[in-house]
């Protein structure tokens, strides 16, 4: 299963008529791969990674650069600035799974020089949630 993306992977599992089980337990999360001619059954389990702490939270907040667009929720980076601890203490309550909102992104493009009826002369920029940004941040840093 290693080096096989996800997209290649749904294509294999229908095409190899695949059930995909996800099971959960305790920090451990497995995937596991069978088939249904009975011709074997591949497992792999990882480790998920504990939740943020406050401190790290914290920190990702100050670094979050201020006077920047907004994504499609629209929340300034300032608000969570200016929030101070009931913001900190509702992204740590809340920052368990990725919500589907953080997930949306806007796309907007920039003509750059020339024929603006050729898309080559454009650049696009992606407008991604604040919030969104401050649970990226924690991530790096834990890399």
């Amino acid at each position: 299963m290693h080096g096989i993306r996800s997209s290649e992977l749904k294509r294999k599992k229908i095409q190899a008529g695949l059930n995909l089980h996800k099971l959960q337990t305790d920090r451990k999360t497995c995937t596991v791969l069978t088939v249904e001619k009975g011709k074997g059954i591949d497992q792999e389990c990882w480790e998920q990674e504990p939740p943020p702490l406050r401190s790290e939270i914290a920190h990702a907040i100050r670094q979050t650069a201020s006077r920047k667009a907004t994504g499609p929720d629209e929340v300034p980076a300032e608000l969570f600035k200016a929030g101070g601890d009931t913001v900190l203490d509702r992204m740590h309550r809340e920052i368990g799974e990725w919500p589907e909102e953080w997930t949306f992104s806007t796309f907007i493009p920039l003509p750059k020089k020339g024929d603006l009826k050729q898309c080559v002369n454009y650049r696009t920029i992606a407008l991604v949630s604040h919030a969104s940004k401050i649970l990226l941040r924690i991530i790096l840093e834990r890399i």
